[in-house]
């Protein structure tokens, strides 16, 4: 027997809610910060315990999952007790992430034409796949002799795969920096830079070999062309100077 028109609609909406939380991870957000702002987009006005109760998260988490967001421009906090809170309009938000991935996009349009006009081999190699593309990493990481630079929103998803390769690239004097979110766990022995408004995850070692990942680290480009390296290294120079 079918279920009741109310079932029926209540279904419906969990798979919305599953869908919008799914997309909006291959935006850089994690599961925790997707479901939080996903509640939050629903209710339109919450504390932290409402939130909780709709995405089916600790509270404790949906409390860091919130901070974090605020930070990003996603979250709109107003002071009281309890705190409430209120998403930033789906719609700016998106227009922000547009210009910002416009950004990104141009740099690399100019980089793909500039090297184009000298014929200079495009040897950049596709890898799908999350798990593939922070094994990737984590190779890149083992053969670094000199400088590793990682620039990314979300480098505790890195550091949880490649911490036993970070430290053993510490170990054999390797430096190490690291641009992030704020609030992003970081390794301890890196250099580290706090950064807003971060999208992919980039990564250049000794100069010569950079990858670029999806927010979502379920896609990237390789490359072992110094020139490519030396491209992506300025760019992120350029992030790390800006305030």
């Amino acid at each position: 027997m079918d279920g009741s028109p109310i079932e029926k609609e209540l279904e419906e909406l969990e798979e919305e809610y599953d869908l919008i939380s799914e997309g909006l991870q291959r935006f850089g957000l994690t599961d925790y910060q997707a479901r939080t702002y996903t509640a939050l987009v629903a209710h339109g006005v919450a504390d932290a315990e409402t939130i909780s109760s709709t995405a089916e998260l600790p509270r404790t988490s949906v409390y860091k999952a919130l901070d974090s967001l605020h930070e990003r421009g996603y979250v709109i906090v107003s002071e009281g007790r309890p705190k409430v809170f209120k998403p930033a309009e789906p719609l700016e938000v998106k227009s922000r992430l547009s210009r910002e991935l416009d950004d990104v996009f141009g740099r690399l349009n100019t980089l793909y034409e500039t090297l184009s006009e000298r014929g200079e081999p495009q040897l950049v190699y596709t890898i799908s796949g999350k798990e593939n593309v922070l094994d990737k990493i984590a190779e890149i990481i083992n053969h670094t002799e000199e400088e590793i630079i990682i620039s990314s929103p979300n480098f505790s998803i890195v550091l949880d795969r490649s911490k036993k390769e970070l430290e053993s690239a510490e170990k054999r004097g390797v430096d190490i920096t690291v641009v992030t979110a704020p609030r992003e766990r970081i390794f301890k022995d890196a250099e580290v830079k706090r950064k807003e408004g971060l999208i992919a995850t980039d990564l250049i070692s000794d100069g010569e070999r950079a990858l670029l990942a999806s927010p979502g680290l379920d896609a990237c480009g390789y490359t072992n062309n110094p020139s490519l390296a030396k491209h992506l290294v300025n760019f992120i120079s350029i992030l790390m100077e800006r305030e």
